[in-house]
């Protein structure tokens, strides 16, 4: 789907350093194990939009993925409810309100339209015995691209939302939780991120 190199290497740049960043909260959201639940998933999310671009991220099994994602997308749903009914509190999710938890299952479900919609095809000849990621627009159906077009457009407004509020945060009070900043920004990157991959697949 990617087939240029500066295309590549900025993904993998990219989605390099927020897989460091969640590896880092993880361990800084140790006393807060829903929140580092969350970043663990993030970990992996971003690890699978690292290997996207490349040929090799055919070799993994994309039945693997849409579980790891789906079961990200419900974890995210599950605390959604937990904190609309206040069962659980902003500070055991690192500051964040429930749209934020929106937010990341947003995020989950599109990981799981894209390993679904980009139907990998692993080459067996020998002339090309490395695995290569194929996909075509005609490949979409009405539906999958009416999914991956709401998904993108879901994508951009997070982005959009989180770049306000990360402006919000920076201009805001001392009192801002770092952490909940870094999220924040974070969050924005990987949204736009996301949505540049899903525009990618949408316009091939």
């Amino acid at each position: 789907m990617v087939t240029d190199p500066a295309a590549q290497w900025a993904f993998t740049v990219v989605f390099g350093a927020l897989a460091l960043y969640s590896l880092y909260r993880i361990v800084a959201d140790r006393t807060r194990p829903l929140q580092a639940v969350g970043q663990g998933f993030h970990v992996v999310m971003a690890a699978d939009m690292i290997a996207m671009p490349w040929a090799w991220w055919a070799a993994i099994p994309a039945g693997l993925q849409i579980v790891v994602f789906s079961a990200g997308a419900a974890w995210f749903l599950v605390l959604l409810v937990l904190q609309v009914r206040r069962v659980i509190s902003r500070r055991m999710l690192g500051g964040h309100g429930p749209w934020h938890q929106v937010a990341h299952a947003v995020m989950m479900i599109a990981m799981v339209w894209m390993v679904a919609a980009m139907a990998p095809m692993v080459g067996t000849s020998q002339s090309d015995p490395m695995p290569t990621s194929g996909h075509s627009h005609a490949a979409l159906s009405g539906t999958s691209a009416a999914i991956g077009i709401a998904a993108t457009a879901a994508l951009l407004i997070i982005a959009v939302v989180l770049v306000v509020e990360f402006i919000d945060c920076v201009r805001g009070p001392a009192r801002t939780w770092r952490g909940h900043t870094g999220d924040v920004a974070s969050g924005a990157v990987m949204s736009f991120g996301m949505a540049a991959m899903c525009w990618l697949m949408l316009a091939a």
